[in-house]
């Protein structure tokens, strides 16, 4: 959204342009939701997308036609809710049923298919498969925009519809639907203590190559702009063509997400603002597995900072990648089921007790006919045995307890249906210690600047321009549009002064530099842990949370360097192993560690 500033707001960003160029699942996280695959398998037939883009007060509206009902459908919402801490709802219409609202709850959102992050940028996925159906449909949106018990912005960025169809003259096709809602951004734009997301990516497995496929992936981005370069790689390789005026870029630079949808292979497309639809074809590049990079950004200059400003920037201030759908036509093909299953998770597994044993199962091919197979064994031995209904996104969780005695054990999962084309990888294991309850300590160890060396002249603006800086951060903040740049616009243009220089980047010109902060962690106890999170505060605010993935084996200890942007000096730090309380711990006094430490 384009935004004029009043002429007092606009006299204090020339004085501080003059003097300084430097503005400052899914539960909410402001880096935002990785994508993951919600959706995927095989169909005589084909998905088909559709959608209404662009940033505009709602109600919005999408109307479309499928050729059948289809199999499995989803559509997903685009909302601007102004910031994290604003409240409201949105209400969606499907073919004149009745309304369904949804309560969006900012930073203390907890619905499972409500992804938001950043400021409040939302992507919110409704399961709308029995609401469709073949011929002509309608789904509306409409928010609480505007409604006096409601603070959130409520500006719709867009509605995209998702639809797998079948059709029993139509080529097979193997697909891979994945949401999410990665915030990716740069350091400026990260609140009272910067953190930088550069770069996100998904994979897509098992395609299934035969001679003479063809391949098309689709992806959605939310907040892009026009003129600040961005990416997308397919197995190691850059999608889309040059920008239309390549002067305005650095050499080999793509624009993505330009505020036109359907121009990134080439043509005109069409206006979308804020919002980047695309359909790269992907067969020449296709792979068994095959895996999609999002970039903000380059460091072409390689001066540690992806710019965005200037005659021509490096890239993204935020972008947000929302969906990708990968579909591969398979000629000659019969679709058939195809299961794999991931590693299993095992939790509470401790001597004596009760253990809960999980695992992702997936189905590459069709849906089967009959019931799915999970036996689950221990050290080899069968314990437990489940069938369960395929469920129609190929995406399914299986789930069974066993109780463990004190030691090693191999747990396994092998899951089966009919007519499976690759039973080799029906089966999954995973190693666990069993013995006393676990017992995380974390310690931290002393901050070292990245890089270190005598501090950039850029990086330490005079107490006045950071005053002023600091006053224009707050104006900022105050009214930053969705998925607008209005700092960016304002820099881009201005003449700096000779008394302050241009700063290379907003963290960078506020004063702060770029730390690396060692923690260690302990498991203390007799069984392994299942993957936790680490929390870290910084001077009382959260600034980042760090996935330990693997878990922790009983006795075994892992160092962590963590990543901060702040200024030098004196700073409190507070360390969190497992804050959300998922494992069971012999000692939470020693699950976390905080202390003032000094960043030089």
């Amino acid at each position: 959204m384009k935004f004029s500033p009043s002429p007092l707001i606009r006299c204090l960003f020339c004085a501080a342009i003059l003097l300084l160029a430097a503005p400052v699942s899914a539960v909410y996280d402001f880096e935002g939701i990785p994508l993951h695959m919600t959706a995927q398998g095989e169909v005589r037939g084909d998905v088909l997308t559709f959608g209404t883009y662009g940033l505009e007060a709602p109600p919005i509206e999408c109307t479309f036609s499928l050729p059948d009902k289809p199999i499995w459908a989803r559509v997903y919402t685009g909302v601007w809710g102004g910031t994290e801490r604003y409240t409201g709802w949105e209400e969606l219409t499907v073919n004149n049923g009745v309304p369904v609202r949804r309560s969006l709850f900012g930073k203390d959102d907890q619905n499972e298919e409500t992804y938001v992050s950043g400021y409040g940028v939302y992507w919110i996925a409704h399961d709308c498969t029995d609401q469709l159906h073949g011929g002509k449909n309608t789904v509306s949106l409409t928010t609480s925009r505007g409604l006096p018990e409601s603070r959130i912005d409520g500006r719709a960025y867009g509605i995209f519809v998702v639809a797998v169809v079948e059709d029993k003259d139509g080529p097979t096709t193997r697909y891979w639907i994945a949401e999410g809602n990665e915030n990716l951004h740069g350091e400026g734009w990260a609140g009272t203590n910067p953190t930088r997301h550069d770069k996100s990516e998904i994979s897509f497995e098992k395609a299934g190559l035969l001679e003479g496929a063809t391949a098309d992936l689709t992806i959605l981005l939310l907040a892009s702009t026009k003129g600040q370069p961005d990416y997308v790689r397919f197995n190691g390789e850059d999608l889309g063509v040059a920008p239309d005026d390549p002067s305005l870029y650095p050499a080999g630079a793509r624009d993505i997400g330009n505020e036109r949808c359907f121009d990134a292979t080439g043509g005109l497309g069409t206006e979308a603002r804020y919002v980047d639809v695309e359909t790269f074809d992907v067969g020449a590049l296709l792979k068994e597995t095959n895996h999609v990079l999002f970039e903000r950004g380059r460091d072409l200059d390689d001066d540690g900072t992806i710019t965005t400003t200037g005659d021509k920037p490096e890239g993204e201030d935020y972008i947000h990648p929302c969906c990708a759908i990968l579909t591969v036509k398979r000629p000659g093909a019969d679709p058939a089921p195809d299961l794999s299953v991931d590693i299993p998770e095992v939790r509470g597994a401790y001597a004596g007790e009760e253990a809960t044993v999980q695992a992702t199962v997936r189905n590459h091919g069709a849906r089967p006919e009959g019931m799915i197979t999970a036996v689950f064994s221990v050290d080899g031995e069968p314990v437990e045995t489940i069938t369960v209904e395929p469920d129609v996104s190929g995406v399914q969780e299986v789930a069974a307890n066993v109780t463990l005695d004190e030691g090693r054990h191999t747990l396994s999962v092998r899951v089966d249906a009919g007519n499976d084309l690759d039973p080799a990888d029906n089966e999954a294991s995973d190693t666990v210690r069993v013995g006393t309850i676990p017992d995380l300590a974390v310690k931290i160890g002393t901050p070292t600047r990245t890089g270190a060396g005598e501090p950039d002249t850029q990086h330490s603006p005079s107490p006045f321009c950071a005053l002023v800086a600091g006053l224009c951060i707050a104006v900022l903040l105050a009214r930053r549009p969705p998925g607008g740049k209005l700092a960016a616009m304002l820099i881009a243009g201005a003449v700096i002064a000779a008394s302050c220089p241009l700063a290379i980047s907003p963290a960078a010109a506020a004063g702060y530099e770029d730390y690396t902060v060692p923690v260690t962690i302990t498991n203390l106890g007799g069984s392994d842990t299942p993957p936790f999170d680490l929390t870290v505060y910084l001077d009382g605010e959260k600034a980042a949370v760090k996935p330990v993935d693997g878990g922790l084996e009983a006795g075994a200890t892992v160092d962590i360097a963590l990543s901060h942007f702040t200024t030098p000096g004196k700073h409190r730090l507070r360390v969190v192993a497992d804050e959300a309380g998922t494992i069971r711990d012999a000692d939470r006094g020693n699950n976390a560690a905080e202390g003032d430490y000094v960043f030089p």
